[in-house]
């Protein structure tokens, strides 16, 4: 019976490209503000980008990254929301 109990309470395991962590915080934007931070991402994922062809330092690199990753997690919680209507 504990067993049971367990396999019902177990979390699903998550397999999406960017972490719950920004998932969970991205849930909580407006949508207004949503879209506004898909423009700011993508002017300082190109900034970064073209510090790295200048300078190749990693730094660079990490920052895309890490900002690539957050602008996919608002993009999918945008399109989520919007095909909920």
């Amino acid at each position: 019976m504990g067993y049971l109990m367990n396999l019902f309470k177990r979390k699903e395991i998550w397999i999406k490209p960017f972490s719950e962590k920004v998932s969970n915080r991205v849930g909580k934007i407006p949508t207004v503000e949503l879209e506004q931070w898909i423009e700011q991402s993508i002017y300082e994922i190109g900034r970064c980008m073209s510090a790295y062809s200048k300078q190749r330092e990693p730094v660079f690199l990490e920052e895309a990254l890490l900002g690539a990753e957050a602008l996919h997690a608002v993009v999918h919680e945008l399109k989520t929301r919007t095909t909920r209507r």
